[in-house]
């Protein structure tokens, strides 16, 4: 026994320092992920041979506030230890970009193209081929609103589809802790946090305006949401978006009719689809409302609203802070 112990014992420790090459994968850290989102980006690559393992090994090394965002190339099973190493040294060629709260498909290529990150033509068209939606698990027409806004650190040589891969599965990862799996529950989710996303400035008023439109939605009346106009003006369809309706934010007695889906003044109900892509704080107002009774809103003209039970207070309302200017 004495001749075979240490033979048996040094095979187990070269199984678990895995010496051997079993390929790579290019796995993209976002800047703002803790270290739970870490372990599951690198387990949905491939490179963990288990989760648990990769969490213990890092607790015991004390560095789990130091990984660090960035693209890196990690070779796949190597010990946890490998892992955090690399993880904690920096990535390669990164390139840092902010994908701020409420933007739509367009203007995020816009700024990823801004930073020499994607080609614009052929992310957005990526951004609506089915086909390619299809493999990422999604059902959707177009990836309005999965885009998460985070910031990111790309490296010059990824491919446009992995850039969108990588929006996604943090928007997915984002999501994980809410508990939303049903996919008609998560698209109209996702339909009431954008326009939540798009008419609130204060994070105070999200809970707020998220239960208005909720109320509104219970009682039969259309959502009334100049920010559906304002998307329907400017990106719907993709072949008519007009950089020129971009900073529009006073609407017309004509734009009110615009015949569009996501008109919802004309049409009752949740518009068609997203109209940008929501903020963490926007999706949770919608997933936990405040508990009043409005039906109104209107801007005050501060970034804050005005918000009322009936008719009758929001014509006051409007005189006070629309029909006076």
């Amino acid at each position: 026994m004495k001749k075979i112990l240490p033979p048996l014992f040094l095979l187990v420790v070269l199984a678990w320092l895995q010496p051997l090459s079993l390929g790579t994968r290019e796995v993209v850290i976002p800047i703002s992920a803790t270290a739970a989102q870490i372990t599951d980006i690198l387990g949905r690559q491939g490179v963990l041979r288990s989760r648990l393992e990769f969490l213990a090994c890092l607790k015991l090394s004390g560095k789990g506030k130091n990984l660090r965002a960035g693209t890196f190339e990690l070779e796949r099973y190597k010990n946890p230890f490998y892992l955090i190493a690399r993880l904690t040294s920096g990535g390669k060629s990164d390139i840092l970009v902010t994908i701020p709260e409420g933007r739509t498909i367009f203007e995020t290529a816009d700024i990823l193209k801004s930073k020499g990150v994607v080609n614009r033509e052929e992310f957005v068209r990526l951004c609506g081929d089915r086909n390619f939606i299809n493999t990422l698990g999604l059902k959707t027409a177009d990836l309005e609103g999965y885009l998460f806004p985070d910031t990111y650190s790309f490296s010059a040589q990824s491919a446009d589809s992995q850039v969108i891969r990588i929006l996604v599965a943090n928007f997915f990862d984002r999501l994980r802790k809410y508990g939303v799996t049903d996919p008609d529950s998560l698209r109209k989710l996702l339909i009431l946090a954008s326009l939540v996303e798009r008419e609130a400035k204060y994070d105070e008023e999200r809970p707020i305006i998220a239960r208005v439109f909720l109320n509104r939605l219970h009682t039969g009346r259309p959502l009334e949401s100049c920010a559906t106009i304002i998307y329907a003006l400017k990106n719907n369809p993709y072949d008519l978006y007009d950089p020129d309706e971009v900073q529009k934010t006073v609407l017309t007695e004509r734009d009110l009719k615009v015949p569009s889906p996501y008109n919802t003044y004309l049409f009752a109900g949740l518009p068609p689809g997203p109209i940008c892509s929501p903020g963490e704080k926007s999706i949770a107002a919608v997933i936990r409302p405040a508990n009043v009774d409005y039906l109104y809103f209107v801007a005050k003209g501060d970034g804050y609203h005005q918000f009322s039970r009936t008719y009758k207070e929001h014509l006051t309302a409007k005189t006070q802070y629309i029909d006076k200017k």
